[in-house]
């Protein structure tokens, strides 16, 4: 059995290893998107990580579009002289540097004369004024599109050459043809009035995760145009990267991309990027829980902001959620509906605090897959299966040391390490629990013939198969059918057994399926069975007494059968509920034994059902069981005698109004 768990186990092994390798190089996706599910899950247990930002959102919100309607009668979209405004109280203010989310690629239509926007020549006087801006665009990613614009547009575009000023020098050049940024036919850029006077680059998210979630950023992108012109390399920086170069005091003109090292330099620093230029993003929170945000109303025209400290801020100008009718959402680890604005502010703050989030690399990610699987490995070659167990813990210990790395900005594969780490050592404990469970088979075979089957199983986990017993206290039921041996006199053999299993069937699925009694044992017609051992739940009399009465109802129902079945008499029975001290354990000789119970408790309680026909009663229950009921409401009997008992007995029956028309 143990080569035969072995060769499971070994295959399994050589499986999950191909499996892992395969997936990476064909670039499937159904691990990593498990994968980058329990990174959101690290981010939902981690909760938000309150910073103090660097990074200042302007809004354009409902409010803002509201405001704007009502107040200037300006509709979205807005003339361009608010925009100057909001950077003379920026600048004004010590702003850092101001990021564009939103895109001026047309001229102003408001304020024309003579050709001329007046609104564009304001913002131009600004722009020259405070060039600490950087003005964000989109891009035409199909030739094909670029194609079906008219030709004077096409040389509009044509004319508009400024933002290759800022194209990124490449360093070891050969190693170009392995790196894959994000790439598009022409950036559709500001106004020229506009770009000849401050740098600009596209705000474009860039291509999401395999589950449409927005967890990295270009840094950088290519244009095939510039670079189909002979103008620029083709490649720029993303409009965030401007931003924090703009923080830092770096030259914009002088960005490096070293494609053999997956490296942008600016100045003396070195970002680390992947093959694809993009960065991977280490969200706080929810944007808004995050960074500080201000209705563009409120800031440019009211006066709730005279106090804020704008020194050395960056202010990143885009739309909220509620800006209806401009659409720029994204699903982020932390929410479904995240505006465009926040994951370029989370960048940028990324950079500013040195705050990435790294992953490991798919080489050390299959180490540590070898690691964990070769431990469980040499768990399952242990026979004993207290001691295979423990290989269930290298996955949560494993778990647990992702969890803190991630805290630390490490950021390790974690779904496909732990659940092939757990189906060995399931497979391989599966299997040694199979045998063992085949060898108890023959003792449990014994066992359930004389008990019920809970009892048996509490016996065989205790290892309680030999002769013993205990003191307990418990809820007796003894039930008896009324005048049964005068009628079994008038039926053949057959007949009686036919009707005693049928009786005693209904009878035994109420106690034991319902109620969770212990039936002790069948004498002829009686039954007897015992409320709180071998397990107790603490409410064994008035389990007990209700077990009682649904046995009384069934009574109705096999009458009717017994009908059916040929059967010429009804059937009635008296039953006698009683709580006291008896021995309980299995009684017997060796190869024979049952769970069963003796003492006084077990006479009193066939003499109190016995009561039953003098009485008229079909239900008689003790004083002790009054006592205990927290369910029903008794009525008192009187005082008799019984035989073994000095004292007579106080007996009692349930109220008629709570027998339910038993």
């Amino acid at each position: 059995m143990k080569s035969f768990n072995l060769k499971w186990v070994y295959l399994l092994f050589i499986i999950f290893i191909a499996v892992y390798i395969i997936t990476y190089f064909f670039n499937n996706p159904w691990i990593e998107i498990f994968e980058l599910k329990t990174l959101d899950l690290r981010y939902r247990i981690r909760g938000e990580k309150q910073i103090t930002p660097e990074v200042l959102v302007i809004a354009i919100d409902e409010k803002s579009l509201t405001k704007m309607s009502t107040e200037f009668n300006d509709e979205w979209p807005w003339n361009r002289e608010h925009y100057a405004r909001m950077l003379i109280k920026l600048f004004e203010n010590d702003t850092k540097a101001v990021g564009f989310d939103v895109s001026f690629t047309t001229p102003s239509e408001s304020n024309v004369v003579n050709g001329k926007s007046r609104d564009d020549a304001l913002l131009a006087a600004m722009l020259r004024k405070f060039n600490n801006v950087v003005l964000g665009s989109y891009l035409t990613v199909e030739k094909d599109n670029y194609s079906d614009y008219n030709e004077e547009y096409k040389a509009f575009l044509k004319n508009n050459y400024y933002y290759n000023n800022y194209s990124i020098k490449i360093k070891n050049p050969e190693y170009l043809s392995i790196f894959q940024s994000l790439e598009a036919y022409k950036i559709i850029p500001p106004i020229r009035e506009f770009s000849s006077l401050v740098p600009s680059s596209t705000y474009e998210i860039g291509e999401l995760d395999p589950d449409g979630v927005a967890r990295r950023i270009p840094l950088l992108f290519k244009e095939t145009w510039s670079y189909e012109e002979g103008i620029s390399t083709g490649f720029f920086p993303h409009m965030d990267l401007m931003l924090y170069a703009l923080y830092k005091g770096y030259d914009l003109n002088n960005i490096v991309l070293d494609p053999k090292n997956y490296i942008l330099e600016l100045e003396n620093e070195k970002i680390k990027i992947d093959k694809n230029g993009t960065y991977l993003l280490n969200y706080y929170g929810e944007g808004k829980n995050t960074f500080d945000t201000i209705s563009f109303y409120d800031f440019v025209y009211g006066n709730d902001y005279e106090d804020y400290d704008f020194e050395d801020k960056i202010v990143i100008l885009g739309y909220s959620a509620t800006a209806k009718g401009l659409y720029d959402l994204r699903v982020t680890p932390f929410s479904n509906n995240e505006p465009g604005v926040y994951i370029h502010a989370t960048a940028v703050e990324n950079l500013i605090n040195e705050d990435r989030l790294y992953r490991l690399n798919f080489f050390y990610s299959t180490l540590i897959l070898l690691l964990l699987l070769t431990i469980s490995l040499i768990f399952s070659s242990f026979k004993k299966i207290k001691v295979k167990l423990f290989s269930f813990a290298i996955p949560v210990s494993y778990i647990f040391i992702s969890y803190f790395l991630f805290k630390n900005n490490i950021w390790i594969d974690t779904f496909y390490p732990v659940i092939t780490s757990l189906i060995i050592p399931a497979v391989d404990t599966g299997q040694a629990i199979l045998k063992e469970s085949r060898e108890k088979k023959q003792i449990k075979s014994f066992f359930f013939k004389y008990v019920p089957d809970f009892v048996a199983e509490k016996l065989l986990k205790e290892g309680k198969t030999e002769l013993g017993g205990e003191r307990k206290e418990v809820v007796l039921l003894m039930s008896d059918i009324v005048g049964f041996t005068e009628k079994s006199e008038k039926l053949g053999p057959e007949k009686v057994v036919q009707f005693l299993n049928y009786y005693l069937s209904e009878m035994a699925v109420i106690i034991r399926n319902k109620y969770y009694g212990t039936i002790d044992k069948f004498i002829g017609d009686l039954i007897m069975a015992i409320f709180g051992a071998p397990i107790e739940f603490g409410d064994e009399v008035d389990r007990a007494i209700s077990c009682a009465i649904d046995m009384r109802k069934k009574l109705k129902e096999i009458n009717i059968e017994l009908k059916n079945q040929g059967f010429d008499f009804e059937i009635n029975s008296g039953i006698g509920v009683h709580y006291g001290e008896v021995v309980i354990g299995n009684i017997g000789a060796d190869f024979r034994m049952d769970y069963t119970c003796i003492g006084d408790t077990v006479n009193t309680t066939s003499r109190i059902e016995s009561l039953t026909r003098s009485l008229d009663e079909w239900l008689i229950v003790s004083e002790e069981i009054v006592k205990r009921s927290k369910k029903y409401n008794f009525e008192y009997i009187g005082d008799h005698k019984v035989k073994g008992k000095e004292k007579p007995l106080k007996l009692y029956r349930v109220k008629e109004g709570e027998l339910d028309d038993a």
